[in-house]
């Protein structure tokens, strides 16, 4: 008997549409607050500069991504350039918009004929603010014909503090009804890069960074039957500079949690 590549598309639609309901409550701090920061080019005649730095992130987080997040973040950063290295440092404030789809989670045991713990999630939305400061650094290596630089390795940190409804709403909720309960109001990341830039002849910066991360968090605010998943942040950045403004974009990878970011970086000193 054959099986068609429609049958099996629809047998995996069904699995995955049959899914047993999970509740993954991480923190918007995990993956929405690192922005990119512009640093001067070994070649650029201008070796430290300032920036005003504003960006919008647009994602999901929980199950299946199925709690959009909204957000803005308006930064300062200040970048050095010194021959073979690179640094910034700064800090900044995020605001926005968690909303929780309404659900019913069931716990483990539910399936095991065990108890019939079962938690409605009522659709809401709730606010969050985070507060924070950031910086890093850098080997850097120029081309050989000046027209570019590959920043080889480098070393990334912040500390950050949330502050609004959504944390005190994460607190409320009993470990019963999720899987992965994040309640930490603070966190500390750390994590490395390596990005590439290139430059034309008429002056316009391109390049592309990835960074990778892990985030430290006091003990006994991450629980749940998951939480041997310990929170990371991956990101992908595009970023393009033309005299004093950078635009960029960039890809934010967590656990349980995606979002796409843009922005732009404004040079606010004097060449």
């Amino acid at each position: 008997m054959k099986i068609s590549g429609y049958t099996c598309l629809l047998f995996l639609l069904c699995a995955a549409s049959c899914a047993t309901p999970r509740a993954y409550l991480m923190s918007p701090m995990d993956i929405n607050t690192n922005t990119y920061h512009t640093l001067p080019m070994v070649g650029d005649s201008q070796k430290s500069a300032s920036y005003a730095d504003l960006a919008f992130n647009a994602g999901g987080s929980n199950q299946q991504l199925r709690d959009a997040v909204l957000g803005g973040r308006l930064d300062f950063h200040r970048a050095h350039q010194f021959d073979h290295f690179q640094a910034y440092y700064g800090g900044g404030l995020s605001l926005g918009n968690y909303h929780v789809e309404d659900i019913y989670h069931f716990s483990n045991n539910y399936y095991n004929g065990m108890n019939d713990t079962v938690y409605h999630y009522s659709a809401s939305n709730h606010f969050y603010g985070v507060y924070g400061l950031s910086g890093g650094i850098n080997v850097v290596i120029p081309f050989d014909n000046g027209k570019g630089e590959w920043r080889a390795i480098g070393l990334e940190t912040s500390y950050q503090k949330e502050f609004g409804d959504f944390i005190h709403y994460r607190k409320g909720i009993p470990d019963s009804a999720t899987d992965i309960l994040a309640t930490y109001g603070q966190v500390f990341a750390l994590g490395g890069m390596t990005e590439i830039v290139g430059k034309t002849r008429h002056g316009t910066e391109f390049g592309y960074k990835i960074a990778l991360g892990a985030l430290i968090f006091p003990n006994g605010n991450y629980r749940g039957d998951e939480s041997r998943n310990r929170p990371f942040y991956f990101y992908n950045t595009l970023h393009v500079t033309k005299k004093k403004v950078t635009g960029f974009m960039q890809v934010n990878i967590g656990v349980h949690a995606a979002s796409f970011q843009f922005g732009v970086n404004y040079n606010l000193s004097k060449r």
